[in-house]
């Protein structure tokens, strides 16, 4: 039997697959879909599924649901009955764990010959990482990860009698957004297409209820500070205020009202007046309406989005398939098909689709290998009994979608056969009747069944006689749709010095672009930017971003995979210098996981990656988790303000926007201690920040932001003390900026003019930096910033150790170990954060 498990944010759901036949295994409770809810009580007994998701209403501080959406990261849920931790892919494992119980409980003792898990189009390197974790936590051997908007078309394809469509994927789950556009041709889905919201779904539909119809009913019938959100004396509240807002939220699907109730025994909590605090109050459909109307409306516009940016029309894609729990809702099915234009295919359930075709997908697949790889879909079946006189062959479609099927009988050679027959006959009954064989025969619309079929071929001589050798059996499987595989999820790059020595930047090399089909293999021939000696304390770094399409500032990206070779690796005499090739051989498997290695041809030497680093990781937890989402926040508001510096009035209606839309972050921030809120911020700020950039790339916008990129460099220089440049460095400086302006008022074209501009900007910063890094004072100012930045280090107790070490040489006027000290704090940072992005790379073209 093969499994299929929808991994959800919300609910999961398993599916078997048994020759063709398939199994919806209920929970324990009948339902189909299992709350991807885990519960520890105080005796240390753990719940998962539906008694967990019960127990949030009356001990909601033991109750972890959603963890899902915090998968890739160092945060941790914490059971304070028992002051236990677990990680995200731990409870993931459980909540996996538990589905394939209830199959097994189900169906018996059976041998899983593979089990295939989806996940969002949307998430990125380290989610999926997490996600092959916890399948092997939860003791599957033999697994295997698809994207969502695949599973979700084959499960629409099996149920559809037209074979060959393309439609749109609107998949709005409890935690993430995916669009896709999917291509089936006789029931061989493709996926053309695809974009994703990380963090939009129906658990931001429930907080929405929590701050907009709870908070003020609360706060206007008890005694409560404002910020009684983020008060750890009222977390039990929020926690099941926001449990039964879910549940009101589902009713308003069916229902034009509901309450929102909790009585006072369960909530158990004073305000303080020391009156007794309990919830009831009404909310309408009209109400969730008008909060959720952004959010819908900016998951339609990444489908208009997506269309256009593909060549596609409203009328190019036959029917919308709809995805998800919240995507049940009247309002959003109703607005989704009016805005797009496109009719809404509602044949397949929303919940059970994605687990549905994750079934079909695995059984597609063959596992014999490390890796499940497609199965054959043609076949040659040729007569290899050595003592027949008619060289024969079949040729057919071992695994198709279609109803019929086609066999071709080739007779290779001088072997006549004239007067010969040839006879299809199936398992279900069917017969072709005796056929002429010639040199090509082509036997047409054999019936499929469902399954396996078994097809038998007969050859007849002249006499009538059957040819046993010439004659075999012939295994067609019907299925209800293939796939070739899921096209990569992101584009992959590696980060890279450009420019002259001295002069250089970071920039991201794409390695492998989004949309690539999995499996896939390469090998990119870089040079080592440095100089490396077996001892002499160096590293080099080879570090992996995800990054979208126009966007090459590792800043700007986000970082998957790091590899550091430190100079202890090399053996005792070993030297890699600057300018000698690095090949980096990568391979990416059909899960879309991605594994490197790093050869140095020079001194014959191949290391491992080890991916997946923790270089991206964050904790998102507590003061730490705050304030990684206050920096994201900061970096975004300054390029905020730089954007309106640079253009003004050009860009007004762009700015306001982007204001806006970092005021509702900050409002968020306040009203609530939920990582996952921060995560959010910090991965909205990043696109935020990736719009903004591609803004100032604009043709007619570029000169006017390099000029004013110019002026504040120019301006900040002039606030150092006189005695950091000499006569002649002061000079320089000024003809370099000089030359920048000039160059831009020319009348090269725009590219020329930015590129020759840039040039000199950057001769410019290198003469001004080497002057200023000549200064005791320069490095002391950058120790103390970094210093002061535990939160984005990777290793707390290395940054704190050296710490204290930058501290004695700063106390003993030792520059030289001072700088070393920041080296290693720089390395140990997490790469997303300026100070990390910004550390010159190893590697250059």
């Amino acid at each position: 039997m093969y499994f299929g498990i929808d991994l959800g944010t919300s609910n999961s759901a398993i599916v078997g697959n048994e020759d063709g036949r398939f199994r919806y295994f209920k929970t324990p409770e009948g339902m189909d879909v299992m709350p991807s809810a885990i519960m520890f009580d105080r005796r240390g007994g753990m719940f998962v599924g539906r008694k967990a998701y019960d127990h949030a209403a009356f001990s909601p501080e033991n109750v972890k649901m959603r963890f899902k959406r915090m998968m890739g990261t160092s945060s941790e849920l914490t059971f304070k009955s028992l002051d236990k931790t677990i990680t995200p892919e731990e409870a993931s494992a459980e909540v996996l764990k538990e589905l394939i119980s209830q199959a097994k409980m189900a169906a018996g003792d059976v041998e899983v010959f593979g089990t295939v898990v989806t996940v969002p189009a949307a998430f990125n390197q380290m989610q999926s990482e997490a996600t092959m974790r916890a399948a092997s936590l939860a003791g599957l051997d033999k697994v295997a990860l698809l994207q969502e908007p695949i599973a979700a078309a084959m499960a629409a394809i099996a149920a559809s009698t037209n074979k060959s469509a393309q439609y749109l994927i609107y998949d709005l789950g409890g935690g993430t957004f995916d669009a896709a556009i999917v291509q089936s041709i006789s029931g061989n889905v493709t996926v053309i297409a695809h974009a994703g919201i990380n963090m939009l779904g129906g658990s931001d539909f429930d907080r929405e209820i929590v701050n907009n119809i709870v908070r003020p009913w609360l706060l206007a019938n008890f005694d409560l500070p404002d910020d009684f959100q983020t008060s750890a004396g009222y977390e039990r509240l929020i926690r099941i205020a926001t449990y039964r807002s879910e549940l009101a939220k589902i009713a308003l699907s069916t229902h034009q009202t509901d309450r929102i109730f909790a009585d006072e025994n369960q909530i158990g909590l004073k305000d303080r007046a020391d009156q007794e605090i309990f919830i009831d109050v009404e909310i309408t459909r009209d109400d969730l309406v008008a909060l959720v109307s952004t959010q819908v409306d900016k998951s339609i516009a990444l489908c208009r989005s997506l269309l256009a940016d593909n060549g596609y029309e409203s009328a190019d894609i036959d029917k919308v398939i709809m995805i998800g729990g919240p995507s049940r809702m009247p309002y959003i099915r109703d607005r989704v098909s009016f805005e797009l234009g496109i009719e809404l295919d509602l044949s397949v359930d929303p919940m059970t689709a994605v687990a549905m075709g994750a079934a079909i997908y695995a059984e597609s697949r063959d596992w014999t290998g490390i890796a499940p790889t497609t199965k054959a879909v043609k076949t040659d079946k040729s007569d290899t009994a050595g003592n027949s006189k008619l060289d024969i062959s079949y040729e057919y479609v071992e695994r198709t979608a279609d109803e019929k099927a086609r066999i071709r009988v080739k007779c290779q050679g001088s072997s006549s056969v004239k007067g010969y027959n040839v006879k299809i006959d199936t398992d279900g009954g069917w017969t072709s009747g005796k056929i002429a064989l010639t040199a090509t025969t082509d036997v047409k619309g054999i019936p499929l069944q469902l399954g396996r079929n078994v097809i038998k071929a007969t050859i007849f001589d002249a006499s009538g006689g059957s040819v046993p050798e010439s004659s075999p059996e012939i295994v067609i499987s019907r299925l209800e749709a293939t796939s070739d595989g899921m096209p990569l999820m992101h584009n992959i790059g590696v980060k890279i010095a450009e420019g002259g020595q001295g002069l250089e930047i970071n920039r991201v090399k794409t390695l492998v672009e989004k949309g690539t089909p999995t499996p896939v293999r390469g090998s990119y021939k870089l040079r080592a930017a440095k100089t490396l000696r077996a001892g002499d304390g160096m590293t080099l770094e080879v570090e992996l971003y995800e990054h979208v399409d126009d966007i090459k500032d590792p800043e700007l990206s986000l970082p998957i995979g790091l590899f550091v070779l430190t100079s202890e690796s090399l053996q005792q005499g070993e030297i890699i210098r600057r300018g000698e090739d690095v090949l980096l051989h990568w391979t990416i498997d059909g899960s879309g996981l991605m594994d490197c290695s790093v050869e140095f041809p020079t001194i014959s030497q191949v290391y491992e990656i080890g991916y997946l680093s923790t270089a991206g990781h964050k904790n998102f937890d507590g003061s730490e988790g705050n304030a990684y989402a206050q920096a994201a926040m900061n970096h975004a508001q300054s390029d905020i303000d730089t954007l309106d510096q640079a253009l003004g009035s050009k860009v007004a209606e762009d700015v306001n926007s982007f204001r806006q839309r970092l005021d509702r972050h900050k409002g968020q921030l306040s009203l609530t201690n939920d990582p996952d809120v921060r995560r959010s911020v910090v991965e909205d700020c990043r696109s935020l920040r990736q719009e903004i950039s591609k803004i100032k790339d604009r043709p007619e916008n570029a000169k006017q932001v390099l000029r004013n990129e110019i002026e504040d460099f120019v301006s900040d220089l002039s606030s150092y003390n006189s005695n950091i440049f000499d006569e002649q460095t002061t000079a320089k400086i000024g003809r370099l900026a000089a030359h920048a302006r000039t160059v831009l008022d020319g009348n090269s074209t725009v590219t020329v003019a930015v590129d020759e501009s840039r040039k000199s900007l950057r001769e410019l910063q290198a003469l001004a930096y080497g002057a200023i890094t000549k200064h005791p004072g320069f490095w002391v100012g950058f120790f103390e910033d970094i210093a002061e930045d535990r939160t984005n280090a990777v290793d707390k107790n290395k940054h704190d150790a050296l710490v204290t070490r930058g501290q004695k040489a700063i106390a003993d006027q030792d520059v030289d170990t001072l700088r070393s000290v920041i080296g290693e704090m720089r390395h140990n940072a997490i790469k997303e954060a300026k100070t990390g992005s910004s550390v010159l790379s190893g590697l250059m073209t």
